[in-house]
C-alpha cells in the first residue's frame, strides 16, 4: 500500500469520523494510530525508493523522532500512539507515559491552549501530558494529518 493510498482509504477516513465524534475515545484511537501508522508508511515508501532524505535512518521510529523535531504536536500524537499500544511507556521521554493520559473531559476557560477545542468546551478527547498540559487530542490529529500531507506533497506523492 502506497503512502497516498493509505492516507485515502485509512488515514482521512478515521480523522473525518473522530470529528464527526470528537467525544469518542475508540474514535480518536484508530485517528490516532492512523495518522501515526501514516508516517510509517511513508518512511517504508522512502526507504524503498532509496530516497536520500532516509539514507541514515534506520527505521520508522526514528524516521517518527525526525518528524517530532519538525513538528512537536506529532511527537506527542506519536507518545499517545505508543501509550495506547504500551499502556505505559517507560522508554525515551514521553511527553504522555499512560494511556489513563487520554480521557474524555470538559476543558474550561484557560485550561487548554488557546484555539484548541470545540467552542462552549463540550466533551472532547483529551490528552493530559506528563507536565500537566491538557490538549485536545483532535488539534493533535488534525495537525499531524496536514503536517505528513504536506510531506507527501513535497515528495509528489
Amino acid at each position: 500500500m502506497t503512502p497516498r493510498t493509505f492516507l485515502e482509504d485509512i488515514a482521512r477516513p478515521n480523522v473525518a469520523d473522530f470529528s464527526e465524534n470528537f467525544s469518542e475515545l475508540r474514535r480518536a484511537f484508530n485517528a490516532v494510530a492512523a495518522v501515526d501508522a501514516l508516517a510509517a508508511h511513508l518512511y517504508q515508501y522512502l526507504n524503498e525508493i532509496s530516497h536520500q532524505d532516509v539514507a541514515n535512518i534506520p527505521d520508522d521510529s526514528h524516521y517518527r523522532n525526525q518528524i517530532a523535531q519538525d513538528f512537536p504536536d506529532f511527537g506527542l500524537l506519536r507518545d499517545i500512539a505508543k501509550s495506547q499500544k504500551h499502556v505505559r511507556l517507560t522508554r525515551y521521554n514521553p511527553k504522555v507515559s499512560l494511556a489513563a493520559n487520554t480521557q474524555v473531559k470538559q476543558l474550561g476557560f484557560g485550561a487548554g491552549r488557546f484555539g484548541e477545542g470545540r467552542y462552549g468546551s463540550p466533551k472532547q478527547v483529551v490528552v493530559v501530558t506528563d507536565a500537566g498540559e491538557n490538549r485536545v487530542v483532535e488539534t493533535l490529529v488534525k495537525g499531524s494529518l496536514d503536517f505528513l500531507e504536506r510531506r507527501l506533497m513535497d515528495y509528489a506523492l
